[in-house]
């Protein structure tokens, strides 16, 4: 069996660890750590896809971690989001390097805060048991590598949580991975392993959750269009695989699985798109659930002035909640003494020791012959010519007086 097929397999089986496991769960939860679910940037939100699709920024770093191989710019990006009327906010920061010809790390943090919630006392009603107002955050930090084999990029990403729940906080610890294969340059299909070490969180008053591993799969293609001067991309992306629970907003596949109810899983799958112009302009459009019912759907917008700044916009609709605006800038450095662009090492060819020992004996030939030119110069100069007459000799006088006497 090669490398890359054990790997792919590796990932696949470790997402299917948690059926067998869910049998010993005892304080599993889902959700643990959503920040990181949230997604980075407003590019691929406006396409209505996470994983899918080639990557062109930071937001790699959490979004599609073996995608980070896409990029090989030295480049920034941060995101601001206002959800469900402004209730939750959601901001992060992400920095992609590509320090090797086939690897590449990136560095995020994110916040995620919630703020006027209702707070509640336990097993009271509803109506009597409001105490008051309190909001929660939660601070993520997180590192991801990513490395190439020819067509198959592997990569990971390991996440810090910090959780204040208010009267409690929490330390959370998550890793995914990502594993991908592109097609000609132009066709990808991937997997993605959400927990491939489970997501999990413990807090001051004892309590510890977790959530099991999970796994979605994607697939898209990139295609030039000379005509319309510039180039489409389009992705397709279902839903976690293993989760019980409405992955719907319309909370209607409440206790199903998408691996065991096929029509669950494509109503809930993601497909989008985006054409990107030659001169920096890009439009994008994605359905957050293929279900037409749920009417769920995104758009987006976003230029980039020579590959050095841009910004980027990413509206969402929800059939019931509020609707969700996303802002994201990036930035790659390009000044005179350093340059950000390209950024990526390129392999070195050594030139053959032949054509290296032939320069070495054809360029002292060469600073002889044009020595030689000089030298003779400088004689003919103080030889005289032969052709000009030569000076009579002057008697002196005392041979003067003698030829007298």
């Amino acid at each position: 069996m090669s490398r890359f097929r054990a790997i792919f397999l590796f990932l696949i089986g470790t997402a299917f660890i948690g059926l067998p496991l869910r049998s010993w769960a005892l304080k599993q939860v889902s959700g643990v750590n959503l920040t990181a679910d949230e997604g980075f940037g407003a590019r691929q939100q406006g396409m209505g896809l996470l994983r899918a699709g080639f990557q062109d920024g930071a937001d790699a770093v959490i979004n599609a971690p073996a995608s980070m191989n896409d990029v090989n710019d030295f480049t920034f990006s941060t995101t601001h989001q206002e959800q469900f009327g402004g209730v939750a906010h959601f901001d992060c920061a992400a920095f992609l390097l590509p320090w090797h010809e086939k690897g590449t790390l990136g560095l995020a943090i994110a916040t995620y805060g919630v703020t006027n919630t209702i707070e509640n006392h336990p097993y009271v009603n509803i109506p009597d048991s409001v105490t008051g107002l309190f909001g929660t955050a939660d601070w993520m930090i997180a590192g991801s590598l990513a490395r190439r084999y020819g067509n198959f990029d592997v990569g990971g990403t390991v996440d810090i949580l910090y959780r204040n729940l208010g009267d409690q906080s929490g330390l959370g610890l998550r890793a995914d991975a990502m594993a991908q294969y592109t097609f000609s340059g132009q066709y990808r299909t991937g997997v993605f392993v959400r927990g491939i070490v489970p997501s999990s969180a413990k807090y001051q008053s004892g309590w510890t959750e977790y959530e099991l591993p999970d796994a979605s799969v994607f697939a898209s293609g990139n295609w030039e269009s000379p005509y319309f001067y510039g180039s489409l991309q389009a992705g397709f992306e279902t839903p976690v695989l293993l989760e019980k629970g409405s992955r719907s907003s319309l909370d209607t596949l409440n206790g199903k699985q998408a691996i065991t109810d096929p029509v669950s899983l494509l109503k809930t799958s993601k497909l989008g798109a985006e054409f990107r112009f030659n001169f920096g302009l890009c439009v994008r459009a994605g359905l957050n659930e293929l279900d037409p019912s749920a009417g769920a759907i995104s758009l987006g917008a976003g230029y980039g002035w020579h590959h050095i700044v841009g910004i980027d916009y990413a509206f969402t609709s929800h059939p019931y909640l509020s609707q969700n605006h996303r802002l994201a800038l990036w930035w790659t450095p390009s000044f005179s003494h350093f340059e950000g662009r390209n950024f990526r090492p390129k392999s070195k060819r050594v030139k053959p020791v032949v054509h290296a020992v032939e320069e070495e004996e054809e360029q002292p030939s060469e600073e002889k012959t044009l020595e030689v030119p000089k030298v003779q110069d400088e004689k003919n100069k103080l030889q005289p010519d032969s052709t000009e007459p030569k000076p009579k000799p002057v008697k002196s006088k005392e041979k003067e007086v003698l030829e007298d006497d």
